[in-house]
C-alpha cells in the first residue's frame, strides 16, 4: 500500500496535477482579498458610465468581512476544480488495466480503494488549507485590525462538505466505467440533497447547510445550528466509503 500511495503521489506530480491544483488554489485565495481591495475602484470606474443611465452609486464600504465573503463565493469553484480533476482517479486505471497488475502481485483492492481515498481527500485538505491561508494571510494585511468571527468553524463546515462530495464521487467511482459517469453519479447525489432543501423541516440536516458558514460570522446562525449537518455527513460519509469499497471488491478489472 505504501508503494502504491508512492505510485500516487509521482504520478500527480509527473501529470502537472499537483502543480495546477496548486496555482488555481492560490489565485484563488488571492482574489477573495483582492476583489475586496478593488471593488471601490471598480465602482469608482464605472460611476461616470452608471450616472448616464440615470441611476447613482455610492462608494461601498469594504472590509475583512467582504473578503471573507468572496471566500464563500469562490469555495464552490474550487471543490468544482478538484471534483473535475478526480473524476478519473478510478476510472483511467479501468482504461488502461495498470490494476490487473498490482491485485494479481498481491495488493488487496480494499487497499487499492484506500489509497485512491487517501490522495483525493488529501488533496481535498491541503488544497483548500492553502486556499484558507493565503485568504486569510492576505486579508489580515489590508485589514488587520477588522476581525471577523467564526472563519475557523466556516472553513471546517466547508471542508467537510468537500469530503462528502469527493467520498461519493469515490463511491461512483468504483461502480462507473467513464468520467462522464462518475460526474453523473457525484451530480444526482448532488441534486437529491438541492431538492431535498425545499423541504424545510429537514433542511437543518442536509449537508449543504455546510455551506453556509459565512452565517456564523454574520451572527445569522450558531455553530450549534451545524450539528445535525456535520452528523448526517460524517454519517454519509462513511456510508460512502464503504459502499465505494464493496462495489470496488466486486467491479471487473
Amino acid at each position: 500500500m505504501k508503494a502504491f500511495l508512492k505510485k500516487e503521489w509521482m504520478e500527480m506530480t509527473r501529470t502537472g496535477r499537483l502543480l495546477i491544483l496548486t496555482v488555481i488554489f492560490i489565485l484563488f485565495g488571492i482574489m477573495n482579498p483582492a476583489i475586496a481591495k478593488l471593488t471601490p475602484w471598480l465602482m469608482e470606474m464605472m460611476k461616470e458610465s452608471i450616472a448616464e443611465s440615470g441611476l447613482s452609486v455610492g462608494t461601498p464600504t469594504v472590509n475583512a468581512m467582504t473578503s471573507w465573503t468572496q471566500f464563500y463565493k469562490n469555495a464552490p469553484m474550487a471543490l468544482i476544480v478538484i471534483v473535475l480533476m478526480s473524476c478519473g482517479v478510478l476510472v483511467n486505471e479501468y482504461q488502461h488495466g495498470t490494476l490487473v497488475q498490482v491485485v494479481t502481485k498481491g495488493l488487496s483492492r480494499r487497499k487499492v480503494f484506500l489509497s485512491k481515498m487517501i490522495t483525493v481527500l488529501g488533496s481535498w485538505t491541503v488544497m483548500f488549507a492553502l486556499y484558507f491561508g493565503v485568504t486569510y494571510g492576505y486579508t489580515a494585511y489590508f485589514w488587520g485590525e477588522d476581525k471577523v468571527e467564526g472563519i475557523f468553524f466556516g472553513a471546517f463546515a466547508y471542508w467537510l462538505l468537500g469530503v462528502f462530495v469527493l467520498t461519493a464521487l469515490l463511491m461512483c467511482s468504483a461502480a462507473a466505467n467513464s468520467g462522464g459517469q462518475v460526474l453523473m453519479g457525484t451530480g444526482i447525489v448532488f441534486l437529491v440533497m438541492f431538492f431535498l432543501n425545499y423541504i424545510p423541516k429537514i433542511q437543518k440536516f442536509l449537508p449543504l447547510r455546510l455551506m453556509n458558514g459565512l452565517q456564523v460570522s454574520t451572527g445569522a446562525l450558531q455553530t450549534a445550528d451545524f450539528t445535525p449537518a456535520i452528523i448526517v455527513a460524517g454519517v454519509c460519509t462513511a456510508v460512502f466509503g464503504i459502499a465505494g469499497t464493496l462495489m470496488f471488491d466486486r467491479k471487473a478489472l
